[in-house]
């Protein structure tokens, strides 16, 4: 019950939906932060708070963002949860 409370009062919402999507699916995604969006449910243009809201839970070292730099078109990430994740809560 404590984990919640912390969880709470640290994460907010859309940092939690994002987090709830990443353990719903093998911790992991891969693609440009508009699919990131749209896998998620919402618009393309919430691209550019998503990926805010990714570099915000990865200084909390919650998650790991690698930028793939050999995606032809668009820049593709890996977005992953971190294996002690819940510890960095």
């Amino acid at each position: 019950m404590g984990f919640v409370f912390k969880f709470q009062r640290k994460i907010i919402p859309s940092q939690a939906a994002i987090i709830e999507y990443l353990t719903n699916n093998d911790g992991k995604f891969y693609g440009s932060y508009r699919d990131f969006a749209e896998a998620m449910g919402k618009n393309k243009s919430y691209a550019t708070n998503l990926c805010r809201l990714v570099h915000e839970l990865e200084n909390m070292g919650i998650i790991t963002s690698i930028v793939d730099e050999t995606a032809n078109t668009y820049k593709r990430t890996l977005i992953g949860l971190n294996d002690d994740w819940k510890d960095r809560i």
